[in-house]
C-alpha cells in the first residue's frame, strides 16, 4: 500500500467521522429503545465534534475547508435503515452494524496512529481512539442486555 500524507491521512479520518455522524444520527432514528437512541445521538454529536477537531489540522496542510463523508458511508447508513424496516431485534441489528461501523474507524485510526504524524495530531487521534473503543464497549453491554433480554 502506498505511503498517503497526513492530509491524505486527516481528510479520510474527517470523512470516517462524517460518516459515523450520519450513521449515528440514522441508527437513532430507526432502533425503538429510548437508552439506545440516546446512545446514538450522543456518539453522532461526539464524532461531529471529533471532525471539527481534526478539521483546523487538515486546513493548516491546505486540505479542503469541510469533508462530506464517503459513498461506503452512505451504503452503510442505507444498510442500517433496511435492517431497521425488518420486522423482529431490529434494534440488536443496527447495533451490531453500528459496531461494526465502529471497528472500521478504530482500524483506521490505528493506522494513522501508526504513520508519520505530528505529535499535537497524534495525541488527538489517541483520545479520540480510546473513545470510540469505548463506544463499542457501550454498544456491546447494551447489546449484550438486548439479546439476554431478547
Amino acid at each position: 500500500m502506498a505511503e498517503r500524507s497526513e492530509r491524505d491521512v486527516l481528510h479520510h479520518l474527517i470523512d470516517l467521522c462524517r460518516d459515523g455522524e450520519r450513521g449515528f444520527r440514522a441508527a437513532a432514528d430507526h432502533v425503538g429503545d429510548p437508552t439506545l437512541k440516546a446512545l446514538f445521538t450522543d456518539l453522532a454529536t461526539e464524532r461531529r465534534q471529533f471532525a471539527d477537531a481534526l478539521l483546523p489540522h487538515l486546513q493548516r496542510l491546505g486540505g479542503p475547508p469541510d469533508a462530506e463523508g464517503t459513498s461506503v458511508g452512505a451504503l452503510h447508513r442505507r444498510w442500517m435503515a433496511l435492517k431497521g424496516l425488518v420486522p423482529g431485534r431490529h434494534d440488536h441489528r443496527i447495533v451490531a452494524e453500528a459496531e461494526r461501523g465502529e471497528h472500521a474507524a478504530l482500524d483506521a485510526y490505528e493506522q494513522a496512529l501508526n504513520g508519520m504524524l505530528p505529535p499535537t495530531v497524534t495525541e488527538l487521534l489517541e483520545t479520540q481512539r480510546e473513545a470510540i473503543a469505548k463506544a463499542v464497549d457501550r454498544m456491546r453491554t447494551f447489546d449484550m442486555g438486548y439479546s439476554i433480554a431478547d
